[in-house]
């Protein structure tokens, strides 16, 4: 993709690995950056069916590397896309600065993935983490300086919920939505001691309850598009978030919309979202690996849900605030004017067209 050049911006080459090159990232911080927007997700009949391996990955790589030159950067996303980037730019010799956005994990790679992972980042001059956490984990875990690690908050638009009913008329319930290091074996274990009297309704992907036994009055529900998932969340009396443990780094995407749509929460208590939930009053938190404590969250989300839902909604302007994506275009701001600006001073040029 292209867009329009100001004489004289630094231009970004932005390599998502799992969106289209022209995601909304690249509306960012436009007064100050112009964009080449490239993709990791298969654009081609070979891509798509290569069995075991992204090859859609390596050629959006290859393609920022070839596309970087003076005056220009790279922001990638996910960590692997910011490794095998980081290879290509080295392979081609190509020194820019490069932005290593959305750095973030679910499980930490271990054995060789985690040595290759350590090796191939070294050439990144910053990551974009969600919290303090993670900045001082990925750091220790990959043996990189910590400060190249910059947290920001994860920031978005609220989300946007279907007009009509995500469920058929039934009893109250509560709704717990998500997957990326759930416990959902804790949140099923409280659902049993709550019993049937409550009814809980759970969004999750299908390998989710792998193994599990999931009780009667527990709906599952999977492969749902997110208008419909948040329409089921806005009229529950809560949303849950069980997360596995205190080191668990997932949960913000979640957290943040139900937050900005003033639904109240339910969640246990992870260091990488202390920024996301402390001090809310709509925000109640147990520790992890705790049914009775869960349970106990859940049935005062269900008997308190009035009150928290006020409380949830008289939040949203604060919430939507600090989670307004103008953030990250500071963000952005900021890595041009540390990392871009001082390394190269671009000539004026007349308003062009940038590619590849």
């Amino acid at each position: 993709m292209e867009w329009p050049v100001a004489a004289g911006h630094p231009v970004a080459i932005n390599v998502p690995d799992v969106s289209p090159a022209d995601d909304s990232f690249t509306e960012l911080a436009r007064d100050r950056v112009a964009w080449i927007g490239l993709s990791g997700l298969p654009g081609n009949m070979i891509e798509r069916h290569m069995p075991g391996l992204r090859l859609s990955r390596y050629r959006a790589a290859l393609q920022a590397a070839l596309a970087a030159r003076a005056g220009r950067f790279v922001v990638t996303h996910l960590p692997r896309m910011s490794a095998v980037t980081a290879q290509a730019l080295r392979l081609l010799r190509r020194r820019v600065p490069h932005l290593a956005f959305s750095f973030n994990f679910t499980d930490l790679p271990t054995g060789r993935p985690r040595q290759f992972l350590g090796e191939a980042l070294r050439g990144v001059d910053q990551f974009a983490v969600f919290s303090r956490f993670e900045a001082a984990l990925y750091a220790r875990h990959f043996d990189l300086d910590p400060a190249r690690f910059v947290p920001t908050i994860w920031t978005q638009a609220p989300p946007v919920p279907q007009a009509g009913p995500g469920l058929a008329p039934g009893a109250p319930y509560v709704c717990a939505v998500g997957g990326e290091g759930r416990d959902f074996a804790t949140l099923l274990a409280a659902a049993r001691r709550i019993g049937p009297a409550l009814r809980i309704v759970v969004i999750a992907r299908r390998h989710s309850f792998a193994g599990l036994c999931v009780p009667d009055h527990v709906e599952v529900l999977t492969e749902l598009p997110a208008p419909r998932c948040w329409r089921i969340a806005m009229d529950s009396m809560g949303v849950l978030v069980p997360l596995r443990t205190r080191e668990t780094c997932c949960g913000q995407v979640t957290l943040v919309g139900a937050k900005l749509l003033g639904i109240p929460i339910a969640t246990t208590r992870s260091d990488a979202t202390v920024d996301y939930c402390a001090g809310r009053e709509a925000v109640l938190e147990s520790e992890p690996g705790d049914p009775a404590a869960f349970a106990g969250l859940i049935e005062r989300l269900a008997a308190d849900h009035a009150r928290l839902r006020a409380a949830a909604r008289r939040a949203v302007p604060a919430e939507r605030a600090l989670h307004d994506p103008a953030h990250w275009a500071d963000y952005l701001r900021a890595f041009v004017a540390r990392h871009v600006e001082p390394a190269q001073a671009l000539p004026a040029q007349p308003s062009m067209s940038v590619s590849p």
